[in-house]
């Protein structure tokens, strides 16, 4: 027998599609007469619902397709729970079957459009509130009749498996009389002549191979077909995995035509692979070997440098791409702009699945060349002397901007705000385009939202040879769909994990979970773990790991009590050195940060450990900008007020997931009398004031994407400006031209000359602090140098003392110095003779002192002229064409520079305006010059 191979697309088991079976009366419905449709709802979230026509009603949700193929709802497609008076769309449920829902209309009138509009419905159910996200699982199509037709009703799926022996009943309906005939494999099995049906059961006789059935109608002048395929179960082979064979794809250095896939997949019967190499068909070629809990299988003849997509279909019924691809397509990957990802290869039409989380495909490549790294003489910064700038890509540059070059071009805008690091929200392939990427799915694959994988080692590269290190936002909590591992042990009617899943839980162990939550104790989680660390520190050579939730690495199982999660846990500890001891086997040097908030006995032990641990000092550091005593105790962003023995203690004012500090200024500032925090000036001002209480105090330190600008856009903004808290993970407005603002450049200058203080002089890193607040808003910090003397010698040996008033009035504030003699005001760059340990001084609202016992040379900001003249430049951001408006109206001298100072080629169209259009998206700076004098400023290009 010639053996046929099955379209996976085609493919609809017996496991997934005995349920969601749905049938019409009459058979071959028409579009302008009424159709009875009726929806077996078994196995999915609608099995067994407490169904009530009145209270908790089942309604149908249904589309048509118009003649570009876009889908057109029908006008009772509205939320039932928000928007009443759908009654057209209730399903009723049957007295005989409690999981089969019934619903009549005529799709003329239901749709409100003409016959010729409608040639397939397609249908889904769901329940009152939508929200709620049960409802049937895969999309349902109903095709209308226009003229004679043919189709079988038994069986309802087109491709299924099935064994030697079984029977299969068929059933041949006709819209009209006609001669019926059936053929199994092309050979005629059953015939009756001028006849509507024709039933016959078959019985299977291969032992192999898939086998087509077709069924004809002839009404004497036309003939129509329906066809339908299944498919011979065969044992799996057992065989050893070749010596050297790990799980994901493995190349042959030595032979780029073959490659070798490998799965963990325990439990399971059978894999085949289906791809572009064998034309997405299920083929007893491609289907792998087992090796105990393993599966593998041998590629050959594959062409060096093209790419092929591949998906396994493991135990007939679930479609995964590898769970270790480094390069993972999906549908949406239509809208990444080819700016960001050129040449991106698009996502294979055979392999699209009606159920979304079947869509993702695997990439395997051979004959790749390696990626050259160049900063070979990189030391990456010492812990305790980090500054980490948190960004979200997304959030951080214009629509067609937001990719690794972008961030390349912007290295010297980092370099001159003084960071030494940086921190990127997820960019492990997550779902969809637009999200924070806490949604992951595949955890060795960079999300192409931001472009390639070498562009992101292309950005790393750079970042280090500027100085500069990458710490990556790492997720391992949890997991969503379609994480391979999730979906091959997952409950699809319940959505969620089985019990026999060996690396998720069914339930989350705790508060604050979200999708689905990794079992930490299991020995698969800590491989899976283990080699996910392994693999972007040695492959992607990143410096280290924000780990997401870290809290949530237990099995103890806490159920929706904080404080009892919170508690001290000996069963994380233990998880927690686990993963950094095996981490240190290979990267001894690696940062290893958690998102923990922990008790602080547990916390202590972590850091006595060498991790890293987040220290949320937003509340208390916005109240004191705020002007409100209460919860303005600043002393926990000190690691030492913990009593903890290294500077282990991120501390950050501001991060991804806390409101802005100066949108709470601005809208809920204390006042008194004619000063007001809520005055833009004003609360700017009380900025730089919480930054010299922060930046000061040794221990390596955070800020937020454009903190140091004050951004005052909500975390809660919605796109039309409005403030909810289901916007929280929306886009936020990229403000680059906040830098054209003096007051906004005045922060900013006065931050990197904080950080400028911090990277030079070791008593702000190495020293010890005193940090005397409370909560009270006349502050101070005594910074001694280690080890001390009152009588230093140079800088290297300097002391600091630092005094402010976040009240909103005139203060006397006794300020104690570490010893007598003259210090000096830093800012102010004047001396003060110290007679006495104490001196009384009257600060006004928001001022700030910071004085040093060795004078030093005060540097604010970037050593540039700036807005010594008044020029309009916009637009900003822009696509190509600049206008420039001045007062003067003779030539300007206008030069663009990108963020590492080199000149762009900016060409002048006439006196106003010049054209940007070849640059490529990011941040660039203007430098617009009349005379001796210059005005700089920056645009954003996308």
């Amino acid at each position: 027998m010639k053996r046929l191979l099955i379209p996976l697309f085609l493919l609809y088991t017996l496991q997934l599609t005995h349920a969601q079976i749905v049938t019409t009366v009459p058979a071959f419905p028409v579009a302008d007469q009424p159709v009875t449709i009726t929806v077996d709802v078994s196995g999915t979230s609608l099995d067994k619902f407490a169904w009530n026509n009145d209270t908790n009603p089942v309604y149908i949700w249904t589309w048509l397709k118009d003649s570009n193929g876009n889908s057109v709802d029908a006008p009772t497609n509205v939320n039932p729970a928000t928007s009443p008076g759908q009654d057209a769309a209730k399903c009723y449920r049957l007295t005989t079957n409690p999981d089969k829902y019934t619903i009549t209309f005529t799709p003329t009138t239901f749709f409100n459009k003409p016959a010729s509009a409608i040639t397939q419905i397609g249908l889904k159910l769901k329940s009152r509130d939508w929200s709620e996200n049960k409802q049937t699982d895969v999309d349902k199509y109903i095709t209308i009749t226009t003229g004679f037709s043919v189709k079988f009703t038994t069986p309802t799926q087109t491709t299924f498996f099935v064994n030697t022996g079984d029977q299969i009943p068929m059933t041949l309906k006709a819209s009209a009389t006609a001669d019926l005939e059936i053929k199994v494999g092309g050979v005629s099995k059953a015939t009756i002549l001028q006849n509507t049906t024709l039933n016959y059961t078959h019985t299977v006789t291969e032992t192999e191979g898939s086998v087509t059935v077709e069924g004809s109608a002839n009404n004497g002048t036309d003939t129509k077909t329906s066809t339908f395929s299944y498919y011979v179960r065969t044992t799996t082979a057992n065989a050893p995995r070749p010596a050297g064979i790990i799980d994901g794809i493995n190349y042959d250095s030595g032979d780029p035509t073959h490659a070798t896939l490998s799965l963990l997949a325990p439990g399971k019967t059978s894999v085949y692979v289906l791809g572009d190499f064998n034309n997405w068909a299920i083929d007893e070629d491609y289907k792998m070997k087992k090796d105990g809990e393993h599966f593998w299988l041998a590629l050959n003849g594959l062409v060096a440098g093209e790419e092929y997509g591949f998906q396994y279909l493991v135990d007939e019924s679930i479609k995964i791409a590898d769970p270790y691809a480094d390069k993972v397509l999906d549908p949406d990957d239509q809208y990444i702009p080819a700016t960001t990802y050129p040449s991106l290869k698009p996502y294979p039409s055979q392999a699209l699945n009606t159920q979304w989380y079947f869509n993702r495909v695997a990439v395997l490549q051979t004959g790749q060349t390696p990626f050259a790294w160049t900063a070979s003489g990189y030391q990456k910064p010492a812990p305790e002397n980090l500054v980490i700038y948190e960004l979200h890509i997304r959030d951080f540059f214009g629509e067609n901007a937001r990719n690794y070059q972008s961030l390349m071009d912007t290295i010297g805008y980092f370099k001159k705000l003084g960071i030494n690091a940086i921190e990127l929200m997820p960019i492990t392939e997550f779902n969809g385009n637009d999200s924070w990427g806490y949604n992951p799915t595949f955890m060795f694959a960079p999300d192409k939202y931001y472009g390639s994988k070498n562009k992101f080692k292309e950005f790393i590269d750079i970042c280090h040879l500027n100085g500069i290190a990458v710490i990556m936002d790492m997720v391992l909590n949890h997991q969503d769909l379609p994480n391979a591992y999730v979906m091959m042990d997952f409950d699809f009617t319940g959505m969620k994990p089985n019990p026999t899943n060996k690396w998720f839980n069914v339930t989350a162990t705790h508060p604050y979970s979200v999708f689905f939550d990794m079992n930490h104790e299991s020995k698969y989680t800590q491989q899976y773990v283990d080699t996910i660390n392994y693999h972007w520190l040695n492959e992607y050579k990143v410096d280290g790991f924000r780990y997401d939730l870290s809290k949530g690495f237990t099995q103890k199982n806490s159920g929706s009590d904080v404080a009892a999660w919170s508690a001290f846990d000996q069963s994380r500890i233990d998880i927690l050195k686990r993963m950094a001891a095996r981490v240190r086997t290979h990267t001894p040097d690696a940062y290893l940060i958690l998102e923990h908030f922990a008790d602080n006995s547990e916390e202590t032990v972590l850091a006595a450990d060498g991790l890293m641990l987040w220290g949320n000092e937003n509340y208390a550091y916005t109240q004191s900008a705020m002007g409100f005593s209460a919860g303005s105790d600043i002393s926990w962003g000190y690691y030492k007020t913990r009593s903890w023995t290294d500077p282990r203690l991120v501390s950050y004012m501001e991060s991804h997931d806390e409101e802005r500090m100066m949108y709470k200024a601005l809208n809920y500032g204390n006042s008194s009398g004619t000063y007001s925090v809520k005055t833009l000036a004003t609360a700017l001002n009380r900025m730089k004031a919480a930054a010299t209480f922060f930046y000061t105090l040794p221990g390596p330190k955070m800020l937020w994407e454009f903190e140091e600008l004050g951004y005052d856009q909500s975390i809660n903004r919605c796109s039309d400006g409005t403030i909810s808290n289901d916007c929280r993970v929306t886009a936020k407005p990229v403000l680059w031209n906040y830098q054209t603002v003096p007051e906004r450049d005045a922060l900013h200058d006065y931050v990197a000359d904080l950080l400028r203080l911090r990277n030079t002089y070791s008593v702000f890193t190495k020293g010890d602090a005193t940090v005397t607040t409370g909560n009270q808003l006349l502050k101070q910090i005594t910074l001694m140098n280690n080890p001390y003397t009152a009588t230093p010698a140079d800088a290297s040996q300097m002391n600091v003392q630092i005094a402010g008033n976040f009240d909103v009035t005139p203060q006397n504030v006794s300020v104690t110095f570490p010893h007598t003699g003259t210090w000096y005001d830093y800012i102010k760059a004047t001396p003060l003779s110290v007679a006495s340990n104490s001196i009384s001084m009257t600060l006004q609202p928001g001022e700030y002192r910071l004085y040093t016992d060795v004078a030093l040379k005060t540097i604010t900001g970037v050593e540039e002229e700036r807005h010594t003249l008044s020029y309009t430049v916009y637009p900003n951001p822009s696509t190509g064409v600049l206008q420039i408006e001045a007062a003067d109206k003779s030539d300007l001298d206008v030069r663009a520079f990108n963020t590492l100072g080199q000149p762009m080629a900016l060409h002048k169209v006439d006196r106003n305006h010049w054209d940007a259009t070849s640059f490529a998206p990011g941040l660039y700076i203007l430098k617009i010059g009349k005379g001796t004098t210059q005005y700089t400023t920056t645009i954003i290009k996308n």
